[in-house]
């Protein structure tokens, strides 16, 4: 059976998509019985088109001519973007196609209204790459894990900010050295904001939450705090307490006291992880989500979460599954139907979690400066379980470190607003969360 597809992009990841289908359309031809043609292309350049050499495909610089076009089943967009694509996905849907995209910036933002608009239209909408590359969590989540209950998740979801921090910690380089080296290497973008701020990553933890839990997570109620403010001192202090320093996704479901659903928690933050953990042995651009299943047990999957290949490898296993819904009869099913804002989630805020921390504050070596903060730190109900002050640095500039006991987040927050306000503190104090 002949499926015809349509792409708009023909970057990286868009050539990625062509090569796979070269490389594997006689396997799909000879064991599925799937003959893929691109019947529709749009790219910014001649050129870039130039690398379809099918006389019979429409080659455009217009993405609605793609969406809109007859003869096309399956509608592929890799070309990114928050705003602009909604448009070429409500046109494709609304037309008869399955749509299938790795652009996790749209459906962190729009999702809310394509995936009703596919489940009303009983067509596809399929997102294996937009969350991580090359991972296959989307489908585990889906089928693989169906009879587990997700107790909880945590992801090392954006690549540039675990290789920042492994540099840090293995090649002892500064922030701004590591940064430095991930723009060179093609990593990080010139402007690195929207990863080393934690919003990317945030994006993908709200479809992640989503997908975890059947209830629709907005990522603009969630909380994204970034690695900027992570220094060398701090990748030191965990190594000598026996932990590494990740950027992490972090997804809780909390009971409810009266036996209800509950609420969920879901943000992005630097955390404190022991080196025992899973996790903490996933280094370099490496991503990986790590769950924690009522039946399976934990579980971690890792793998590339960007480039060309790995990200066209969850690409076309989504077109492979919108062909095999094509070929059977009815509509299609619609497994993110719930992604609406009509079923949107009860969420826990950043201000009710309750975990361990570690304060790094920088005041002036005088005396009372400790029992200073400890009290006010007491006066919050926060127990200290570990202090220590480094006396090798800059009198008017000491590091002093806090490991606390369990603790509310906003008790925490509350303490350090008085802590920093005190003339003996020379800078805002750098909060790094524990996850276990």
């Amino acid at each position: 059976m002949e499926i015809r597809l349509g792409i708009v992009g023909l970057g990286t990841v868009g050539q990625g998509v062509l090569e796979l289908l070269e490389r594997q359309g006689g396997f799909y031809a000879s064991s599925l019985n799937l003959d893929f043609r691109v019947t529709a292309a749009c790219a910014r350049s001649e050129k870039t088109l130039a690398r379809i050499t099918d006389p019979r495909c429409l080659k455009t610089s217009d993405p609605l001519a793609v969406a809109n076009h007859p003869e096309v089943d399956v509608f592929i967009e890799v070309a990114g973007g928050e705003d602009v694509p909604k448009a070429w996905v409500e046109a494709a849907l609304k037309s008869g196609k399955h749509v299938v995209t790795a652009n996790k910036a749209l459906l962190a933002k729009h999702g809310a209204e394509l995936f009703p608009l596919a489940a009303a239209n009983g067509r596809l909408l399929l997102f294996e790459a937009a969350v991580g590359g090359g991972i296959p969590i989307v489908r585990t989540l889906q089928e693989s894990l169906i009879g587990n209950d997700i107790d909880g998740l945590a992801c090392i979801i954006n690549g540039t900010c675990n290789y920042i921090l492994t540099q840090m910690a293995v090649n002892k380089a500064s922030f701004s050295d590591a940064l430095a080296e991930a723009q060179r290497l093609g990593y990080a973008e010139a402007d690195p904001t929207f990863d080393i701020d934690g919003w990317d990553a945030l994006h993908k933890v709200s479809l992640l939450a989503s997908l975890a839990h059947g209830k629709y997570v907005d990522y603009r109620r969630l909380t994204a705090e970034g690695i900027r403010n992570v220094s060398a001192l701090d990748i030191r202090m965990a190594e000598e307490l026996g932990y590494e320093v990740k950027l992490l996704g972090v997804v809780e479901r909390v009971a409810a006291k009266d036996g209800g659903e509950g609420r969920i928690f879901a943000a992005v933050y630097p955390v404190l992880l022991e080196r025992s953990h899973q996790l903490a042995a996933v280094h370099g651009v490496l991503n990986a989500v790590y769950l924690k299943t009522s039946a399976a047990g934990p579980l971690l999957l890792t793998g590339a979460g960007a480039g060309k290949l790995p990200t066209a490898s969850s690409v076309i296993s989504d077109v492979l599954a919108a062909a095999h819904q094509s070929v059977k009869a009815g509509a299609a099913p619609t497994d993110a139907a719930f992604f609406s804002a009509d079923n949107a989630a009860s969420l826990l805020s950043i201000d009710e979690l309750e975990t361990e921390f570690y304060l790094r504050l920088t005041a002036v070596d005088k005396p009372g400066v400790l029992s200073k903060v400890t009290g006010i730190l007491g006066e919050h109900g926060i127990s200290i379980r570990a202090l220590s002050q480094k006396p090798e640095h800059d009198p008017e500039n000491v590091p002093v470190i806090i490991l606390t006991h369990t603790a509310k987040n906003a008790r925490v927050m509350r303490a350090l607003a008085e802590i920093d306000a005190l003339d003996i503190i020379r800078e805002q104090t750098r909060v790094i969360r524990f996850y276990k």
